[in-house]
């Protein structure tokens, strides 16, 4: 199983919790490919030496590559690391799960894994209800058809992403959009890629306190722990609710202190 993350040094604890999760819920090998702007042999030896049964392949990112392009203290050139992966994975990945480091998979994921792609680039989970839908339509003016993706959560067909990839497109279209650009990743792959989207079930695959809360008030068939506990596999920790803060509010925590714990012990 070919999986891709961007961390930074600010990072690393939560990316060893996502990957002892991830480690947890595969029967597959794992290959995991590590893009990053400021790790060092020290950090790359530490985390071998924490996941011995995984292969790790460091990818280092030019900061230069994302010239111009629109960030904030937020969102830094991090978040358009997943859109150079074509270019940058060898030649011989043919499929690739990109997984954000703000979460956990506390349920077996080689079945999504391995699914068929239908001809499509990506397989993805949307956030979006009906308005926002309409107002992303209207804002970056696309298709009914496009699916507006979380990208925390993507599972890639790599030739295909390769050969539809124009990088130089990319980063016009993106220096001349700034002002109607808010979640730049996002956008980019909505604006480029949204027709090109095996959309799986954001319930099961990319879960968080959000969604639960706007669930449960709109509908009669609750989501439980009970519930989460069973049928969802990928909780995702989004926004500035995170699990490690005190803040925190929901009931998806458990699974963040259950892996964080055991790589503590």
């Amino acid at each position: 199983m070919n999986v891709l993350v961007a961390i930074n040094k600010g990072y690393m604890r939560h990316f060893f919790v996502m990957l002892a999760s991830l480690l947890d819920n595969v029967k597959e090998k794992l290959c995991v490919y590590v893009m990053h702007d400021d790790l060092d042999k020290a950090d790359e030896e530490n985390i071998r030496a924490h996941f011995q049964g995984i292969t790790f392949r460091f990818i280092y990112m030019d900061a230069s590559i994302f010239d111009g392009f629109p960030t904030t203290k937020r969102y830094p050139y991090t978040i358009y690391y997943r859109i150079f992966a074509p270019v940058l994975l060898p030649k011989e990945v043919e499929r690739v799960l990109y997984l954000d480091c703000d979460l956990v998979v506390h349920n077996p994921i080689d079945t999504f894994y391995n699914q068929d792609f239908c001809d499509n680039t990506f397989v993805a989970c949307s956030h979006t209800g009906a308005i926002l839908r309409l107002i992303n339509r209207l804002r970056l003016g696309v298709g009914k058809g496009n699916v507006y993706m979380n990208t925390g959560v993507l599972l890639m067909n790599v030739p295909k992403f390769r050969a539809e990839l124009d990088v130089d497109l990319l980063k016009k279209y993106t220096r001349k959009s700034k002002r109607r650009l808010i979640l730049f990743d996002q956008d980019v792959l909505y604006k480029f890629f949204g027709d090109k989207v095996l959309q799986a079930d954001e319930k099961i695959y990319n879960l968080s306190d959000r969604q639960i809360r706007l669930h449960n008030a709109f509908h009669r068939d609750k989501i439980t722990k009970e519930w989460v506990e069973q049928n969802n596999v990928i909780a995702h920790y989004i926004g500035k609710n995170k699990p490690w803060k005190t803040s925190y509010k929901g009931i998806l925590d458990k699974y963040y202190k259950r892996y964080k714990k055991r790589i503590e012990e």
